[in-house]
């Protein structure tokens, strides 16, 4: 049974830079609310490109998002670690419109609500 394709890390980040701090803003907006973020970009060995986000206001706290491309030809930013709230409860939103999850192994999956989770 052949598997449906998965997200890759991106490694071109040329270009795309806004399109990942605004879907960084669009999901921590959706998920915690309205908030002031600092971004560092980040280069890892493997050459995929990560993020490290500083939340500033009204709450603070660091989060490092993996940055990934879609099958779609979307943008993933997926949290490290994933909050299990959102592992479970919401998936994180690409910007082609699907939405990712972590299994309990730590696989990448799409997202099912818990409604069709059944």
């Amino acid at each position: 049974m052949p598997q449906d394709p998965l997200p890759i890390p991106l490694t071109d980040l040329r270009r795309r830079v806004n399109i990942a701090r605004n879907l960084i803003r669009t999901v921590m907006t959706e998920l915690v609310g309205p908030v002031e973020l600092a971004f560092d970009f980040h280069r890892e060995w493997n050459g995929c490109w990560r993020v490290r986000v500083e939340i500033k206001d009204p709450i603070n706290g660091r989060l490092e998002f993996t940055l990934m491309d879609t099958p779609g030809g979307g943008m993933l930013a997926l949290p490290r670690p994933l909050p299990e709230r959102w592992r479970l409860e919401t998936g994180i939103p690409a910007t082609d419109g699907t939405r990712w999850t972590l299994d309990t192994e730590g696989h990448l999956m799409p997202f099912l609500p818990p409604s069709e989770n059944r």
